[in-house]
């Protein structure tokens, strides 16, 4: 199938964000083929779209490194980004043959390629949980996906070639000294990197040959590599003035207000995060954070029917049956939900 391939070294998150972005745009409105974007970043620190960066970040830390700050339009967990890490974008129409319209069926679709490009160098990875592709059980890459433009699924990810481990517990926002120490323990147990698993020195170079290849067989795209137009170009520059060099965007997202109540549960489809404030029994308003997969759209649905909405269990669950509740947020059901707003209600 006619695609295209754009490569890029040493972005600042603005441009690399900005690029994937403006990509998601043209084959979006159908003047651009499937795009496959492999670059790497300068050193920074990115949120997921629903998540509260200061909840997330030490930002003192972070400026203090030199360590940039962004938010990605895909959801899921904070990534923390070297010049040692590769970075990816694929930006398929949802018409894509073999896509599946769901997010775990994409992200399956996904993870089979990676998988594919991994035994290139010699390793046997696989796909676990929520969105991680491992190696001998460990998360060697966390996936994400948007699917929130028309006729547009984006796929965004990072693979560990090596890491910085005290960089990245030194300005995630982890409380005590404990919870520092079973960071590491948590990294050791949990993760890996391309090099500890193949025991010798991977470049990045090779990592993007083998996604390249393997992209290119297993989806059966042709990927030249090609330049942005300059029509391209105004656009990603447009995108970096308007959003990923902007503190609203950065910064003001899926902020709460003061005085909300609140509660937060690690569930399977990662960690939900309800803030709500109550006026005369009622849902006042509600904010919904933290580290899931969703469309932002489903995102606003549910935080608008739940809107002035009486602040008793029954009255919440029969506002939000049969309204697809129970879907709009990846691997959550709609019990679990209805839990946490108990509990956020007190």
């Amino acid at each position: 199938m006619i695609s295209r391939f754009i490569h890029n070294q040493n972005l600042s998150s603005s441009r690399g964000l900005a690029i994937d972005e403006a990509l998601c745009e043209l084959v979006s409105k159908k003047s651009a083929p499937p795009s496959l974007h492999l670059y790497n970043y300068l050193p920074c620190a990115i949120v997921g779209r629903y998540q509260n960066v200061s909840a997330c970040l030490r930002l003192d830390r972070c400026e203090a490194r030199g360590i940039e700050v962004n938010r990605r339009i895909t959801g899921g967990g904070t990534v923390f980004m070297t010049p040692d890490q590769m970075a990816f974008g694929l930006v398929l129409p949802n018409d894509f043959p073999g896509l599946p319209g769901t997010i775990q069926g994409a992200f399956e679709f996904l993870s089979c390629a990676f998988a594919n490009a991994l035994k290139q160098i010699g390793l046997d990875a696989g796909f676990m949980g929520k969105n991680d592709l491992t190696v001998n059980g460990k998360k060697i890459a966390g996936l994400a996906i948007s699917q929130d433009m028309e006729n547009v699924t984006f796929f965004h990810t990072s693979l560990l070639l090596d890491f910085d481990m005290e960089a990245m517990l030194d300005i995630l926002n982890l409380p005590t000294e404990r919870m520092l120490d079973r960071g590491v323990s948590c990294f050791d147990n949990r993760m890996t990197t391309i090099r500890k698993e193949a025991g010798k020195d991977i470049t990045l170079d090779q990592v993007e040959k083998a996604v390249h290849n393997a992209l290119k067989h297993t989806l059966e795209l042709s990927l030249p590599c090609e330049g942005l137009s300059p029509d391209e170009e105004t656009r990603v520059r447009e995108l970096m003035q308007e959003k990923y060099d902007n503190d609203d965007w950065i910064y003001g997202m899926r902020t709460p207000k003061r005085r909300m109540c609140y509660a937060e549960k690690k569930t399977e489809g990662g960690l939900i995060q309800i803030h709500l404030a109550l006026s005369g029994g009622a849902i006042e308003c509600v904010l919904i954070t933290g580290d899931y997969f969703s469309r932002t759209r489903d995102i606003a649905k549910l935080e608008s029917l739940l809107k002035w909405t009486p602040a008793k269990r029954p009255s919440i669950e029969k506002k939000l049956k049969h309204t697809g509740a129970e879907n709009f947020i990846h691997k959550v059901d709609l019990p679990v939900i209805l839990d946490l707003i108990d509990q956020a209600i007190g």
